[in-house]
């Protein structure tokens, strides 16, 4: 009796044609061809693929497909374990196992694709998370935020920080999400928690996770726990599900330490080994002159108080001076190769090739209420 395989290399002999010309034809993969003729069954992934290739190769050369699917259920029926129910129940359609036929063969495209989507889903999801509607600046101090001693958790779904400009800022923030900005050196944070449409919004303070209800147009003046100066906000307009909060630092509190120093009085700059340190009234007389000398080619991105003002290659030989008042951040590409001075005293941010992510900004001392210090730290 002439078997599966004979049959279909009879066929297909009779007809001059070579595997690879089949598998081309038919969408089967080669070496699943190879087992059909070879009758190894087990090399295919299941039954249905079996059958679904038997199928199609039958169709293809002209055979009785019926008769070689009923040739293949009685081999399996003798020489396997296989229930006679499965191989004797009605078989799929071929449409099936073609498709799972092209799967197979174009995998490596599938995957490919299916990669270069995820990663486009990634970076659109970061961009989501990440992109702020208020001016950003950076700071390390948000988990002490929402740890504060005595204070519950707080629940976030995002958060921005708000950069103050002459000590205030517009946040655009929806319910839940939550806006920390800076007070005189102390972190503070307020979070939408709800809205009345056209009328009022909610918003929960921290540190002391107090609540309070701002309506609109009416400024309303707040004393946050452990900060120096009140706090003015003033709900500015609303959507369903968002409002524009306006921040404004006010007078200092009867808690606050304040400054003995004449209103005329000139900075005083002194060299220290970590930098420079300015006696001065108040941060309004505060200033950062960043000078770099380019001694070779580097990739370079400067923000100023919050706003981006260089960004791209600077070639050697080129100098570049900026000033910032509350804080500046810095991204060097080739740290060796650029001469950095902040306030007139020399910084070495790394050797040729090294990248370096500075963030510089004012502390005040915390025993002389006049005397601030120029911070460098890793951004």
């Amino acid at each position: 009796m002439t078997t599966i395989g004979e049959k279909l290399i009879a066929a297909r002999e009779a007809r001059r044609l070579t595997r690879k010309d089949i598998a081309r034809e038919t969408n089967i993969p080669l070496r699943y061809l190879e087992a059909l003729e070879d009758e190894e069954f087990d090399k295919l992934p299941s039954e249905t693929h079996v059958i679904g290739f038997l199928r199609s190769y039958a169709e293809f050369l002209k055979l009785n497909a019926e008769e070689i699917i009923q040739l293949y259920k009685g081999y399996k029926i003798g020489e396997s374990a296989t229930p006679i129910e499965e191989l004797t129940r009605p078989t799929r359609s071929p449409i099936f196992s073609n498709i799972m036929s092209f799967f197979d063969r174009y995998r490596n495209y599938f995957y490919i694709a299916a990669a270069a989507l995820g990663f486009f889903l990634v970076i659109m999801f970061a961009n989501m998370i990440f992109s702020s509607r208020v001016d950003v600046g950076e700071s390390d101090n948000l988990s002490a935020l929402k740890d504060q001693p005595g204070d519950k958790k707080l629940t976030l779904g995002n958060y921005h920080k708000l950069v103050l400009q002459n000590d205030a800022g517009n946040a655009i923030v929806s319910i839940n999400e939550g806006v920390f900005f800076t007070v005189d050196q102390r972190e503070a944070m307020f979070i939408l928690r709800s809205i009345k449409k056209g009328e009022s919004a909610v918003i929960e303070i921290s540190p002391g996770n107090t609540m309070e209800t701002i309506a609109m147009s009416q400024p309303k003046n707040v004393v946050i726990k452990g900060c120096p100066r009140e706090v003015e906000f003033t709900l500015k307009a609303l959507a369903e599900n968002s409002a524009n909060i306006k921040v404004k630092l006010g007078k200092q509190t009867e808690s606050a330490e304040t400054v003995p120093a004449q209103a005329d009085a000139p900075q005083k700059v002194e060299q220290t080994q970590q930098g420079s340190s300015i006696i001065a009234r108040d941060e309004k007389n505060l200033s950062i002159v960043l000078e770099m000398q380019f001694l070779q080619k580097s990739f370079v991105e400067v923000y100023l108080d919050g706003m981006m003002k260089r960004r791209g290659m600077v070639p050697a030989g080129v100098n570049e001076r900026f000033e910032a008042n509350s804080h500046a951040q810095v991204r060097i590409g080739n740290a060796g190769g650029v001469k950095i001075k902040i306030n007139n005293v020399e910084h070495n941010w790394g050797g040729p090739g090294q990248v370096a992510n500075k963030v510089i900004t004012w502390k005040k001392d915390p025993g002389k209420p006049n005397l601030w210090h120029i911070v460098v730290k890793d951004w």
